[in-house]
């Protein structure tokens, strides 16, 4: 290992270690005092309180696991101007696990390991704010060479296949705020090197009887019938249902569920994550992709319905907008678009617009130079006022929120960067130009560490698209996620 790697290790066991003992008080732990930052100059808008504020006092993650090497965090976003606390309970192969009760200060990030209380275990996790107030959650999985997947322990290997050099993936998501008989995944690959997991969280006391649909690229649909037992998830691998396929997936249950879609690469050296859709749309937004930097971006797109989809990509770039080939998307089935094949060196967001209703995601690759790392995230049917992504960080991660304003005027936006305890919030405002979209480094403005980031148009009538993406160690690795939202 190079010298910079074993410091990076060393900081890193020492933040963990730390972070442990605050986990283990954690449920009373109060904040002992603020830090003073400088003024940017900017005014803070309403806190979350003062309007609908974030989607729901209720979260779902279905994908978890403190085993296979992998290292789980969730992280909680409190942009109400109050104290709060949330309750956390885990849901394993078997049974329900109490994951206690956290206090979240005001305008704040709090981060729970489970590993502190989960021992070699896939799990789902349900959040919820005691005191009934909307906050945000979402949940981020490491894996890799060296890192400690419980406090105190030395670290361990995913994989063998690079075992000269130390790197970290990872993959996130947002939760969702309630369960659905109905779902759509658009990504979803068994070939080419490709590993493609359906997770399926089940919070009904009863089993749940679900019929997943792949929708195959360039062949015919396959149904096959799952069961998922109460309080508890499913794992379900796509190549031994259907073998070495490119597939959307659609997921029909008798009861209402929540399912997340993981897919590896090279034994596990790349990996990316997404929630599905409850309903297809004609519109589709999607604020992160590049084809610059390294980056190869991908769509997939998903036709669920019985009649054939033209469809049409609008492009915001940051010197203006763009537009890909229209392509048509078979009746249930779906489709890859390669964005480098006709966008040449230019970060990119997407406006996805279907002759009849589909569901879009999008995909970026790039090569560590050990070996290829890449995320994902499903994209959102409408624009909106607010959005809140919970995980973040300008210490030892770099941070990136990508804003889409895919409408024909400026855009005035605020950022906040909620801290964790709240002790070193940064607010700030800029103007994005109508059908464009910019990037925003957590570290430009602040390098206090963990911190959750609020979006918010300051423009009535003038939605955006909003992203969260992280790179780890010199992008050995990293995670995307689309935000909560409000209106």
């Amino acid at each position: 290992m190079c010298s910079r790697a074993a410091e990076e290790v060393t900081m890193r066991r020492t933040i963990l270690s730390i972070t442990a003992v605050v986990l283990v008080v954690g449920v009373c732990l109060v904040p002992l005092g603020a830090v003073s930052f400088a003024d940017t100059g900017s005014q803070r808008g309403p806190a979350v309180s003062d309007e609908a504020g974030a989607t729901s006092p209720v979260w779902y993650l279905a994908e978890g696991s403190t085993a296979w090497g992998f290292y789980t965090r969730i992280s909680i976003e409190n942009a109400n101007n109050a104290r709060l606390h949330a309750r956390l309970t885990y849901m394993t192969k078997d049974g329900k696990v109490d994951g206690g009760v956290i206090a979240l200060a005001p305008e704040s990030q709090t981060t729970v390991y489970p590993s502190y209380l989960l021992r070699d275990t896939d799990f789902s996790t349900e959040v919820e704010c005691v005191e009934g107030q909307n906050i945000a959650v979402d949940r981020t999985m490491s894996w890799g060479t060296y890192y400690e997947p419980y406090y105190g322990q030395e670290p361990t290997t995913v994989v063998n296949q690079y075992p000269d050099q130390w790197w970290e993936e990872a993959h996130s998501s947002i939760g969702v705020t309630a369960p659905a008989t109905t779902w759509y995944l658009p990504e979803g690959c068994s070939a080419y090197g490709f590993e493609t997991w359906l997770l399926i969280q089940n919070p009904n006391s009863g089993k749940a009887k679900c019929n997943i649909t792949y929708m195959i690229e360039g062949a015919a649909p396959v149904t096959v019938a799952k069961e998922v037992a109460g309080n508890s998830r499913g794992t379900f691998n796509m190549a031994t249902d259907i073998g070495a396929k490119n597939a959307s997936i659609k997921v029909a249950a008798d009861v209402p569920v929540i399912p997340e879609r993981a897919t590896y690469k090279g034994q596990k050296r790349a990996g990316s994550d997404s929630i599905g859709a409850t309903a297809p749309g004609m519109d589709w937004y999607l604020a992160e992709g590049t084809t610059a930097w390294g980056f190869t971006t991908y769509l997939l797109v998903q036709n669920p319905g019985t009649t054939d989809a033209q469809v049409k990509v609008d492009c915001q770039a940051p010197q203006g907008p763009k537009t890909l080939t229209s392509f048509t998307v078979p009746a249930t089935s779906r489709k890859t678009i390669d964005v480098n094949a006709q966008l040449v060196s230019t970060d990119v967001s997407f406006h996805v617009h279907g002759s009849v209703p589909i569901v879009a995601e999008r995909s970026m690759y790039w090569d560590t130079g050990i070996g290829p790392a890449c995320h994902d995230t499903i994209g959102l049917p409408a624009l909106h006022r607010r959005f809140y992504l919970p995980d973040g960080d300008a210490g030892e991660s770099e941070t990136w929120t990508l804003v889409e304003n895919p409408n024909d005027k400026p855009v005035t936006i605020q950022i906040a960067y909620l801290s964790e305890q709240g002790m070193g919030d940064v607010w700030f405002n800029d103007t994005i130009p109508a059908r464009s979209r910019k990037s925003y480094n957590m570290y430009d403005r602040t390098q206090y560490g963990r911190a959750s980031t609020m979006v918010t148009s300051l423009n009535a009538g003038r939605n955006i698209m909003v992203e969260r993406s992280m790179y780890f160690y010199g992008r050995v690795g990293g995670s995307n996620t689309i935000g909560a939202w409000s209106d």
